[in-house]
């Protein structure tokens, strides 16, 4: 879990995630959440905030994709990070927010 938050805040994020899982039936495979939490905070900070949500999603349509292709899911995951965070611009100044 992300090392900045607290105690509280790890336990409504793990029962959340639980919920999510359970109301979308995945299975609890492993889930990268630095990289998850990293990505998506560069791409709020680089781009606009609302490119999050969508990126996420395509994200997972991706994995799945690829997945159902046969491809590993950790690998496919892996890609598609490195992928998307290759298109993340550099952080832009407080003049261009």
């Amino acid at each position: 879990m992300p090392k900045d938050l607290s105690p509280a805040e790890n336990e409504t994020l793990e029962r959340w995630l639980a919920a999510v899982r359970a109301a979308l039936d995945v299975p609890d495979a492993e889930l990268p959440m630095d990289t998850v939490l990293g990505l998506t905070g560069r791409i709020a900070h680089s781009t606009v905030r609302p490119a999050v949500p969508p990126t996420a999603y395509l994200l997972g349509y991706h994995v799945a994709r690829a997945v159902a292709a046969g491809e590993d899911e950790q690998h496919a995951l892996r890609r598609a990070f490195e992928a998307v965070g290759d298109l993340v611009p550099a952080r832009r100044t407080p003049e261009e927010n």
